[in-house]
């Protein structure tokens, strides 16, 4: 591990913690205008963590990834083409893809969703098993985050739920949960590019403007609205009261789309200096922009809302 990778990762375990308290760990992204790639290796760090965690599973020493999109099906955990053949020793083999694994390159363990004869399970991963081949994906975004390509061979994994419904109804909820990470994280980067813009207009003595200020001060605001939501959506699941799927979408669209309003409003207040090098915006913009796909495109999130909506119309009429 290179000295950059070894602080991303200390950097990464300090700022999280236990990432016990969702709600607290949130606001501490929105308010540390943490570096992407610090923001993305926490949020994979601390959803593995709490599902370990969940599971009531001893978690060990360092950084964690998650393993659990496929290239076939995305995050469809229904879906799951990855195989675990229970052994007899009480662990698993593994034999599948996983993509877009967070961490992976830098982890102390890879936790794999799979499916098994029995129904899915959960195992622990070391990162030096045979059988695991880790190829680092080219990315324009995020590259520093150790996110990888995962290819199991007959990996021998520690069991350490299932087979059973468990693992998915666990993994189910990480995806709640990750998507309020994730909108802190697009908070956090759109108020550090607007506050980018908001000095490149004070110095250059163009924000007495109101197309400049008024544009500036409408993304405040969508912010500051996105980052309420993003608490309430956190403070919801740390309630003990079960997911609410319409607001944990709501905070992820709502913080994604707001930042991605930020993004605008800065490319337009910086112009054509925007693109300069050294300016330091196209990379945090890039970055910004890349949150959009992530646990769910703001279409698939306006899907879940809309189902939720749904939903509780039929139940305030009393219909099933």
């Amino acid at each position: 591990m290179s000295t950059s990778q070894h602080n991303l990762v200390t950097r990464v375990l300090e700022l999280a913690g236990d990432c016990s308290n969702l709600g607290m760990l949130a606001r501490r992204v929105m308010e540390t205008r943490i570096d992407p790639c610090t923001g993305m290796s926490l949020v994979s760090h601390c959803v593995a963590r709490r599902i370990l965690e969940g599971l009531g599973v001893q978690v060990p020493e360092g950084l964690l990834s998650p393993a659990l999109t496929e290239p076939r099906g995305g995050s469809d955990l229904a879906g799951v083409e990855t195989r675990a053949e229970i052994l007899d020793d009480g662990r698993v083999s593994i034999t599948g893809e996983k993509v877009f694994a967070t961490n992976a390159l830098y982890a102390s363990a890879i936790l794999v969703f799979a499916q098994g004869n029995g129904g899915h399970v959960l195992a622990l991963v070391e990162p030096n098993a045979a059988g695991l081949h880790a190829e680092p994906l080219d990315l324009e975004a995020y590259s520093c985050s150790g996110i990888a390509r995962l290819r199991l061979e007959n990996v021998e994994a520690r069991l350490i739920a299932g087979p059973g419904r468990e693992p998915y109804r666990v993994v189910l909820r990480s995806l709640a949960e990750s998507r309020v990470l994730v909108a802190a994280l697009a908070v956090s980067l759109a108020n550090t590019v607007l506050e980018k813009a908001l000095d490149w207009a004070l110095e250059r003595d163009v924000y007495r403007f109101q197309a400049v200020s008024h544009r500036l001060a409408r993304a405040y605001a969508g912010l500051e609205a996105a980052k309420a939501l993003v608490e309430k959506a956190a403070d919801v699941l740390e309630s003990g009261s079960g997911v609410d799927w319409g607001l944990t979408s709501a905070a992820k669209y709502v913080a994604v789309e707001m930042g991605l309003a930020a993004a605008d409003a800065a490319l337009r207040t910086f112009g054509g200096h925007a693109v300069r090098r050294g300016m330091g915006l196209t990379d945090l913009l890039l970055h910004l922009y890349a949150l959009e796909p992530a646990e769910g495109t703001s279409d698939i999130q306006l899907e879940i809302i809309a189902r939720s909506l749904e939903k509780l119309w039929k139940t305030g009429r009393g219909t099933s």
